[in-house]
């Protein structure tokens, strides 16, 4: 866990320094263009997930991995096709008037909208399969690679911003990309040894699960379309504000965000990517004990988050001074707020991961679909009448809704999961 931690802790240091360079060397309009590829690739990943992620993440998390391995190949190629296709819908569409005036709005060239595609695109493709590492029980080799993406490739675009070898946030996309891109190789590189080592040693025979891929969908759905809203809400206020607010003021509110987002981030490395794969073997294995292991997973994001959070409290002043702006009393405000929401939001991550081993898909949905119908009107009241700030009291009044909702669904089917479902299989520890 140490390792995890200082791994993440000096990717987020390195993102951090990333976002502020950014405003010193190209100014608030380039942060507003990085949060928004941020924003997009976030969104994007659970959406182009299809539906397989949750499910094919559980099976890989069993004690026989290696049929879960296969499926894992022939979404990958799925992935692939799809990239494809949206790439050369993207082509097209940019040859329309309409799109490009759309894009001129929002003051993305199509060189940069190109730009922040490729950027979500390569995103997902190295979340997927950097996420099957942690699944198959490999936190070391996940979490290098995890900081290669978020903080060895923002070290090397700082540098070179500051050197003046680059000069544009174009630039700083592109590299951004080409680390993906390594990532996706290396981390298929491990998993097949990883398979070649399972298969040589034998393993347990798998779960009783359809071996059809289309069963991984139908059970992964009810979750994707929930993480898509879900992922929508954590910067819905993003798009909401971008009609009234000017890109200086997005650009203002994103670097904040960018801030107390660490906090969130730190602990999911820490603790998120093995609590899932961990809670699915105690379901298995003692479920009369999974809320308790559930309640202490919570517990220990929510302190590792309280932690971060003081500290960044604490440096704000120096953070905010290094983008050569005034600190202003808002942004004191933002920041304070959005900090207690990605507490909340750290919380639920936990919470989520534990509704996924609970197969608690359909009334996670349900949810979520529910408290977003109220949340776009609210959300609009705060902009509207509040600004900024209103963009962080609608992020912060989110996460209180969703961690609420997820903690009393999680209570509900963990109290009586170990009654209704019988210990099936062990989980390998490999």
């Amino acid at each position: 866990m140490l390792t995890r931690f200082l791994l993440r802790l000096s990717a987020l240091g390195l993102k951090l320094v990333l976002t502020i360079v950014i405003a010193r060397t190209l100014g608030f309009d380039s942060v507003a263009a990085y949060g928004l590829a941020i924003a997009t690739s976030v969104i994007a990943s659970k959406a182009l997930g299809l539906g397989f992620g949750p499910e094919l993440n559980r099976r890989l998390s069993e004690a026989n991995p290696l049929p879960a391995i296969a499926h894992a190949r022939t979404v990958s190629v799925g992935y692939a096709m799809l990239y494809l296709l949206l790439a050369a819908a993207f082509a097209i569409a940019t040859r329309n008037n309409a799109v490009v005036a759309l894009f001129d709005r929002f003051a993305l060239s199509i060189p940069l909208a190109w730009c922040v595609l490729l950027v979500t695109l390569s995103e997902h493709a190295a979340l997927e399969v950097n996420g099957w590492l942690f699944s198959l029980h490999r936190p070391r080799a996940g979490s290098i690679l995890l900081f290669v993406r978020a903080g060895t490739w923002s070290g090397l675009a700082s540098a070179a911003l500051l050197t003046g070898a680059m000069h544009s946030i174009e630039a700083v996309f592109v590299l951004w990309i080409a680390t993906n891109l390594i990532v996706v190789a290396v981390a298929w590189h491990r998993i097949n040894i990883f398979e070649q080592r399972a298969s040589s040693v034998g393993l347990p025979e798998s779960a009783a699960h359809p071996s059809r891929i289309s069963a991984i969908w139908l059970h992964g759905l009810p979750f994707y379309l929930a993480g898509v809203i879900l992922s929508s809400l954590q910067y819905a206020e993003r798009f909401i504000a971008s009609r009234s607010l000017s890109a200086d003021v997005l650009g203002q509110y994103v670097f904040a965000w960018s801030i107390a987002s660490a906090a969130q981030a730190i602990t999911f490395a820490v603790v998120v990517v093995t609590a899932a794969p961990r809670l699915i073997r105690t379901l298995a294995d003692a479920p009369d004990t999974f809320l308790r292991r559930t309640t202490h997973a919570v517990t220990a994001n929510i302190a590792i988050t309280l932690l971060a959070s003081a500290i960044i409290f604490v440096a704000h002043p120096a953070l905010f001074a290094l983008t050569n702006e005034p600190i202003a009393e808002k942004n004191v405000t933002l920041l304070a707020l959005l900090l207690v929401s990605f507490i909340l939001r750290a919380a639920t991550d936990v919470l989520w991961v534990a509704a996924v081993a609970l197969r608690a898909g359909g009334v996670v949905l349900a949810t979520i679909a529910a408290l977003t119908l109220l949340y776009i009107p609210a959300a609009r009241y705060l902009i509207g009448n509040s600004g900024a700030v209103g963009m962080a009291l609608a992020h912060l009044a989110a996460s209180f809704a969703i961690a609420a909702a997820l903690a009393l669904i999680v209570m509900r089917r963990g109290g009586v999961w170990h009654v209704k479902h019988p210990t099936e299989i062990a989980s390998h520890a490999g």
